[in-house]
Order: structure tokens, then sequence, then C-alpha cells
């Protein structure tokens, strides 16, 4: 492939911002690490992104590209974003945003740069509300169907979403390319388990139940504490939440839920950290637990098998095909707390079990690699660059198109 130029434009936070924290997430580590990947297949990319205080330094072999245009989801984001293109003299063959704040700012760029436009959800309205989620503001819910019916393609992250998308909002089915996430295996590998946990300040005999994330009840937060209430035998049990900071309102009520469930003395909350030093987190647990109502993948689930641990997690979305029952992991009904404690029973009762798991979760994990998604995305730049610049149908169902209202 020639040299492709990209803009990518995130109006939802920084890919630098430690996942889990506000509300930065897999979006920040799959920005981060396919746009570093990205580079190495000779597609360039320079991400455009939202504020979200003091940016970390780059950390390993990243070389992404990154400028700062506003604070995150300001309303002067899209004519910050204009002008900073527009400064930088750079000419790019297509625009590709990331979370419905970013597509009306994304596809006013690319009009202005007469390219084609690139969506990327990150988990649409109709999605989480499918799930059982809150209500989502129409606002959005009108958005992201713009987006779906005037962006030249739409990447998900596996094929049961793009299909979601075909039966719940009419995406077009050639417009949707699956492009998987991956996992920095050097980074996510097995490690022993005795120094992880002198390192985290664990016990060598204590068992632990771990979640990485956001703290929120579409994470399924609430069901995994009262899970833990409904444990055969709690002795000894620590439930370790990696995610958000203090003073945010996920983490005082992840803490009165633990109180009203009565488990408080299982709770271990840990601060949100960067990503290259989470793998010690998975590598102390006995299982990860990744109870959402709804994943488009499962980023988390992926990072612990990558690291030897056990999954226990929701039976759905991309959790439903990354997980293998019984093999990696065990899945549940989301929502079920009853479920959940007994697979955690299951886990925790039964270490060579578990250890057998890992094992299998390990091998699972190896074909997944920020490489690999690379690979599979930059083919996909360049068919819609292709097409869009010969006239296809991609230019011309736009064109052909009534702009739907934002608002």
């Amino acid at each position: 492939m020639n040299a492709m130029r990209v803009a990518c434009v995130s109006a939802h936070g920084c890919p630098r911002a430690a996942p889990g924290a506000g509300s930065a997430g897999g979006m920040s580590v799959f920005l981060r690490s396919v746009e570093t990947a990205l580079a190495r297949t000779g597609v360039k990319v320079d991400v455009y992104a939202a504020s979200h205080g003091p940016c970390p330094a780059p950390t390993g072999a990243e070389t992404l590209s990154l400028t700062h245009v506003a604070t995150e989801d300001a309303p002067e984001f899209a004519d910050d974003l204009l002008a900073a293109v527009e400064a930088s003299g750079m000419r790019y063959a297509l625009v590709h945003s990331h979370y419905w704040t970013s597509i009306e700012p994304g596809l006013r760029l690319a009009e202005r740069l007469g390219v084609p436009h690139v969506f990327t959800g990150h988990t649409l309205a109709a999605i989480k509300e499918h799930a059982g989620g809150a209500p989502e503001p129409d606002t959005r819910k009108r958005t992201e169907a713009a987006a779906l019916s005037l962006s030249h393609a739409v990447v998900t992250f596996t094929e049961e979403e793009s299909a979601l998308l075909h039966d719940l909002l009419g995406l077009t089915p050639h417009k949707a390319y699956a492009v998987p996430m991956g996992v920095d295996a050097a980074l996510f590998r097995p490690q022993p388990r005795v120094e992880a946990r002198a390192a985290l300040g664990i016990g060598p005999h204590e068992r632990v139940v771990l979640s990485v994330g956001r703290i929120e009840p579409y994470k399924g937060t609430d069901v995994l504490v009262r899970a833990l209430a409904l444990l055969r035998d709690p002795r000894d049990v620590r439930l370790l939440v990696v995610g958000g900071n203090e003073g945010e309102p996920g983490v005082d009520w992840l803490r009165e839920t633990a109180r009203l469930s009565g488990v408080s003395g299982l709770l271990d909350w840990r601060r949100a950290v960067l990503q290259h030093e989470l793998p010690p987190y998975y590598a102390a647990a006995d299982v990860c637990a990744v109870p959402s109502l709804h994943e488009t993948f499962g980023l988390a689930a992926l990072e612990a098998m990558a690291c030897g641990t056990p999954v226990v997690a929701s039976d759905a979305g991309g959790l439903r095909g990354l997980v293998r029952h019984g093999e990696t992991g065990l899945l549940c009904s989301p929502g079920d707390a009853a479920a959940l404690a007994e697979a955690f029973d299951a886990v925790l009762g039964d270490p060579s079990y578990a250890r057998r798991m890992g094992e299998a979760g390990l091998a699972r994990a190896e074909p997944f690699t920020w490489e690999s998604s690379a690979a599979r995305l930059a083919a996909v730049y360049e068919q819609v660059a292709s097409g869009y610049l010969s006239g296809s149908s991609y230019q011309n169902e736009r064109q052909s198109s009534t702009k739907p209202r934002f608002s």
C-alpha cells in the first residue's frame, strides 16, 4: 500500500488516558494501540482528541501523533478541530471518527476536506438500550443514526456487532467491517502470582476476584458485588476493583453497594492505572470478572486471558465469541448475580480447573494482536479511499442521502 494519512477524531477523550478513569475505557486503548500499529503498516495517523488534563508521556513503542484541540465534549470541539487541521497543512485520505460525540465534527471535517468518513461507535445507544441499559438521550440516537447513513464505512469489533447494527438500525451490510481488538503480548503475559501479589500487597493465600474498568451499572459492577455476597464460602476472598478515581460518583456508589450487600470487608478498590501498570493485577487474580450487560468486544477479558487468568463474564456481545465457556472461562446470563456467584465458586474452589482454563485462555488470546487489527483496518481504509476516488457507491450513496438532523 502507498503511504496514506488518516485524521482520527476523538471528541470524547484522549487515547493516553488511564482506562477506567472517568469516561476512558477500551476506546482509549484501541486508539493508542491500533494507531501505533498502523504506522508500521505505512498508514500515518494523526489523532485529534479532547484534552482530559495533564497528558501522560508515551510508553513503550508508541508513535502516536496526538493533538489536543478542546476539552472533552466541548461545544467548540468541531471549530477547534477544523482550525487545527487547517493549521497543520496536512492532506488526509479519509477521516475516522470514534464515539458519537465525534460524529458531527468528523463529518464536518470530511466534508471540508472532500474525503470519505469512517465511523466507529464503541457501543451505540441502540445496543446499550437493547441490552437493558438505561435510556439514552434522543440526540445521541439521532446522531448515531445519521453516522450510519452518512459514513462511507462503519468499523465494528465483531461480526455480531455488525449484524446487530443491521437489525436495530438498518446498517447497510456492505458498509460494515469487523476489526477485532488486539492485545500486546509483550506486556500482557503470564508472570509469577506470588511476585505480583507481593507488589500489590495481597496475601499469597487469598482468593482474588478482579474487575478492571469503569464502575457503573452498565458494566455490571453492582451485580458483581451482589454475587460476592452469595458465595458459598467468602473466607479469604478479596474483590479487587481497579477503576475510577477518588471523588468520582462511581467509586462512592461501589462502596455503598458493597455496604448494603454486606461485603464491604471483601472490597479492595484501587484507582485506575495506566495500561502498562495493569499486568500485575491480572497476574495476582484467581479470576477476572467481566459482568457487563453488553460488551462490543471485551478487552479486559482478552488481557486477562493473555496473562493466563480465567474469565467469568456475561454471555453477551463480544464476550460470547471471545470467552469459550468451560474452556477459557465461564459465561453467565447478564445481570444474574446468583449465576455469577456459582461461577466464582467453581473457579475459586478448584485451582486445577482454574489453571487449565488459564492455560486455554492464553492459547485463545494468541491470535489477537494489534498488528493483525491494524492490517485489517488498513485494508478497510484502502478500500474506502479507493472506492471514494473511483466514484463508487460509497460516494453516490452519501450524495443522494438527505442529511439527518443532529439535534
